[in-house]
């Protein structure tokens, strides 16, 4: 993993954590974009775990994202920023953050856009694959996501696009409960069925509710 990062537990499950933690080591490590957090028998992912000397060869990844287990201090400043104007709980922006990018890692190539966040006709976008749950299975297709002159920007018009955005009301009924806000996110911000359920896992393990106002 690139340094620093934080231990990720050995459990013996494949949970949301660990499924974070490829996601990163994919996007830093083998410039994988969109990364699938998947690791197949034979893969190019399960030799390059296997077999450092197949990622060390790669240039240097870059020091300010993709620290599993670590929030840079602008982003959390961001989040509590976006609680502050919007009404959303950092906690659940930043859990946001952490799952959209997979630490900061992943994002449409030159977008700022660490939320996935589609642009809208003539908004700055770039066009990127992404992995979307259609009928219960997962696809690659290509989209257009929003452009962000700054990392700033983005995290304000994401609490603006929540806690205004009509597909959000019933979310913001219950935005004093960042659990159940997650949950009302599900199937809402994303196609993941799991999608509230990964948001808790994060919130949780991560200590994440520290940084609610």
């Amino acid at each position: 993993m690139p340094k620093p990062h934080t231990e990720v537990p050995v459990t013996g499950n494949m949970d949301p954590g660990t499924i974070l933690a490829i996601k990163a080591f994919q996007a830093v490590m083998m410039n994988m974009n969109p990364p699938t957090g998947h690791v197949a028998p034979g893969s190019p992912t399960y030799y390059a775990l296997a077999a450092r000397p197949l990622v060390t060869k790669e240039k240097p990844p870059p020091t300010r994202f993709g620290h599993v287990g670590i929030v840079p201090p602008d982003v959390i400043d961001a989040a509590k920023a976006s609680q502050r104007r919007f009404g959303i709980p950092a906690s659940i922006t930043l859990a946001q953050w952490i799952v959209e990018s997979a630490w900061g890692s992943a994002m449409p190539p030159d977008s700022n856009n660490p939320f996935g966040i589609k642009a809208l006709d003539n908004q700055p976008a770039v066009e990127s694959e992404t992995r979307e749950v259609i009928d219960g299975k997962v696809v690659t297709i290509v989209a257009k996501f929003r452009r962000f002159a700054s990392l700033s920007e983005a995290f304000e018009l994401h609490g603006k696009l929540l806690s205004t955005g009509s597909p959000y009301r019933t979310a913001m009924q219950v935005v004093a409960n960042p659990e159940a806000f997650a949950d009302a996110l599900t199937g809402v911000y994303a196609t993941d069925p799991q999608y509230g359920t990964t948001l808790k896992w994060v919130m949780e393990n991560y200590k994440l509710r520290q940084h609610d106002s």
